[in-house]
C-alpha cells in the first residue's frame, strides 16, 4: 500500500516545495482590501463585536468564517497580516492534498503516476495561487474547500458510497460560509451529478439534492441571521459591486476571462481538449461532471464583470477543477499522448511562473499604511474621516477614529444606492461604481480624502462621491483643501523606489461648525 501511494505522496511534498518557492519569490505582496477583513477581525478580538466602526453594524467583510478564523490566530498573538497569510498557507496544503486524491480518483494505477504528478505540478506552479496565499483574502481558502468537495465527489463517481456525498456537502458548506458565490460552483456540481452521476435518475437526483441542498440550507440560515443583525440578505460587497450596467459587466468579464487564459494556461488547454473530446463523443463521467461546475462558475464571472484585483483572484477556485478536467479529458488517450498533453500544460504554467517578475505590495496598501500611520500620529482622535481606500489606511490609523467608506463596501447607504449616475471614468472598475456625495456631506466628516489613498484635488476626483461633492456649494463653503508632506522610512522604498519622499498628501478639512 505504501509503495503504491509513495509517488503520489512525494508529488505532494514536491508541490508544497514549489508553492513555497513561489511564495518566497512574491513575498512582498499583500492586498489593500485584506485590511478590511483584518479591521473587522481586530475589532472582534478587542470588543467581541464584528464591526468596522465601533457601534455601526455593516457587513462589509466578504467572509464571516474568514474573519472568525483570522481573529483566532490574532488571539494567539500573531500579527494581523501573518494571521491571514498563515491561514492561507494551511489552505494551500489542503488544496494540494485534495488535488492528489482527486487525480487518483480520476486516473488510478501505477502507470498513471506521471500524469497525476503533472497535474499536481500544474496546480502548485500556478502563480495566482502563490499570489493569493500572500494577498490576505479568502480565495485560496474557498479553493481548498471546493477541492475537498471535488475529491469526495470524484471518488463517488468511481465508488458510489453515500458517505462521500455527505463529506462533499460538508466541504461545500464550509466553502459557501467562506464566500457566498461558491454557491454557483456548488450548483454546477449538482448539475454535474444529474448529468454524469452513477445510478438511475432517482439516485442521481438524490445525490444532487444532498450535495446542493445541505450547503443551501446552511446558506439560508446564515441569510436569516444576516437579516436579523444587518437587515440585509447579502453582504454589502454584493450591493456595492453588482450595479454596473449588464453590457459593461459583460465586456469587463470577457476581458477578465481572456486575460485569465494567459495567466492560467490550463484554462485554454483544458477547454480546447474538451472541444476535441466532445466532438469525438469521448467525454467521460468525470469530464462532464467537472465541466458542468466550471462552466457555471465561468458564466458567473462573466456576469459579475470580473474583478479589479490582480492575477485572476476570482479564478483561483477554478485552478484545481480545470487541472482535473484536463486530466479527466485525456484519460482515454494512449499513455504517451496523455503524458505529453499533461506535461505541456504543466510546462506552460511553469513558464508563466518563471517569467513573472516578483509581485510587489499592492500600491494602495503600501501608500495606505504610510498615510494611516501619519493620521494615527498627527490627527485628533474621535474624528470622522471619509475616504475611498477602506483597507490599509483605516486599519493602521486605529479604531479611535470612524471612517466613511465612500465606495460603499462598508456603508449600507452607499452600497444600496440605486440609479447611480456614471460621472467618473474609474466607476467602470468592478467594485468602484458606487458613491453618494450628498450622504457623505450630510454626515459632516471632519476630514475627506478624495480619490486615491494620498488624495487629489476635488476637481480631479477619481470616483462618484468626489465628482458629486465638487458640484455642491456646501462642500466648497465648509471644506478647505490642505496639502501636507508625509515622509516615510527609506526602508520602505525598495517596493516602490520611484515613490516621492515625502509624499504629497491632499485632503479636505471641515471648517464649518
Amino acid at each position: 500500500m505504501f509503495r503504491r501511494n509513495a509517488v503520489d505522496g512525494i508529488s505532494v511534498v514536491v508541490a508544497l516545495a514549489i508553492v513555497a518557492l513561489l511564495v518566497s519569490k512574491h513575498s512582498l505582496y499583500f492586498h489593500d482590501d485584506a485590511y478590511i477583513t483584518l479591521r473587522y477581525a481586530r475589532t472582534f478580538v478587542e470588543t467581541g463585536l464584528i464591526q468596522w466602526n465601533p457601534g455601526e453594524w455593516a457587513e462589509g467583510y466578504t467572509s464571516l468564517l474568514h474573519v472568525i478564523v483570522v481573529s483566532w490566530f490574532m488571539r494567539l498573538g500573531l500579527a494581523a497580516v501573518a494571521s491571514a497569510q498563515l491561514l492561507n498557507a494551511v489552505a494551500v496544503a489542503v488544496l494540494l492534498v485534495m488535488t492528489a486524491l482527486s487525480a487518483r480518483a480520476i486516473l488510478p494505477g501505477r502507470e498513471n503516476q506521471l500524469g497525476r504528478a503533472a497535474t499536481l505540478l500544474t496546480v502548485a506552479s500556478s502563480t495566482p495561487i502563490a499570489i493569493w496565499v500572500l494577498g490576505g483574502l479568502e480565495a485560496v481558502i474557498v479553493a481548498a474547500f471546493l477541492a475537498s468537495g471535488l475529491a469526495a465527489l470524484l471518488t463517488y463517481l468511481r465508488q458510489p458510497r453515500t458517505g462521500l456525498l455527505f463529506l462533499a456537502a460538508l466541504a461545500y458548506t464550509l466553502a459557501i460560509l467562506t464566500r457566498l458565490d461558491a454557491s454557483v460552483f456548488i450548483a454546477g456540481s449538482g448539475l454535474g451529478l444529474l448529468l454524469a452521476g452513477p445510478g438511475a435518475g432517482r439516485t442521481r437526483l438524490i445525490s444532487a439534492v444532498i450535495v446542493v441542498g445541505i450547503p443551501a440550507a446552511v446558506s439560508f440560515i446564515q441569510m436569516g441571521f444576516r437579516w436579523q443583525i444587518y437587515g440585509e440578505l447579502f453582504p454589502l460587497t454584493f450591493y456595492a459591486k453588482a450595479d454596473l450596467p449588464l453590457s459593461e459587466k459583460l465586456v469587463n468579464g470577457a476581458e477578465y476571462l481572456a486575460t485569465a487564459v494567459v495567466i492560467i494556461p490550463t484554462l485554454g488547454i483544458a477547454l480546447a481538449i474538451v472541444a476535441v473530446m466532445f466532438r469525438a463523443g469521448s467525454l467521460n463521467a468525470a469530464s462532464r461532471f467537472l465541466l458542468s461546475a466550471i462552466c457555471l462558475q465561468l458564466l458567473y464571472i462573466l456576469w459579475a464583470g470580473g474583478d479589479h484585483m490582480p492575477w485572476a483572484r476570482m479564478m483561483v477556485p477554478l485552478v484545481v477543477p480545470m487541472a482535473l478536467l484536463l486530466l479527466a479529458c485525456v484519460s482515454r488517450m494512449d499513455l504517451r499522448a496523455r503524458n505529453i498533453t499533461l506535461g505541456a500544460s504543466a510546462l506552460a504554467v511553469v513558464v508563466v511562473a518563471i517569467v513573472e517578475p516578483p509581485k510587489l505590495k499592492d500600491p494602495a496598501a503600501f501608500y495606505g499604511e504610510i498615510v494611516g500611520q501619519y493620521i494615527n500620529d498627527t490627527w485628533p482622535e474621535d474624528i470622522t474621516i471619509a475616504l475611498n481606500t477602506a483597507g490599509s489606511t483605516p486599519f493602521v490609523a486605529g479604531e479611535k477614529r470612524a471612517f466613511i467608506d465612500m465606495l460603499g463596501l462598508n456603508d449600507v447607504t452607499i452600497a444600496k444606492r440605486e440609479n447611480v449616475p456614471m460621472l467618473a471614468e474609474r466607476q467602470s472598475w468592478p467594485g468602484h461604481a458606487k458613491g453618494d456625495g450628498a450622504y457623505v456631506l450630510a454626515r459632516k466628516p471632519d476630514r475627506i480624502i478624495i480619490g486615491p489613498v494620498t488624495g487629489v484635488d476635488v476637481s480631479e476626483a477619481w470616483f462618484l462621491t468626489g465628482k458629486e461633492l465638487e458640484l455642491m456649494p456646501e462642500f466648497s463653503q465648509c471644506y478647505k483643501r490642505v496639502v501636507e508632506p508625509v515622509s516615510f522610512s527609506k526602508e520602505l522604498t525598495p517596493p516602490f523606489e520611484d515613490a516621492p519622499n515625502p509624499l504629497p498628501f491632499v485632503y479636505y478639512v471641515r471648517v464649518c461648525s
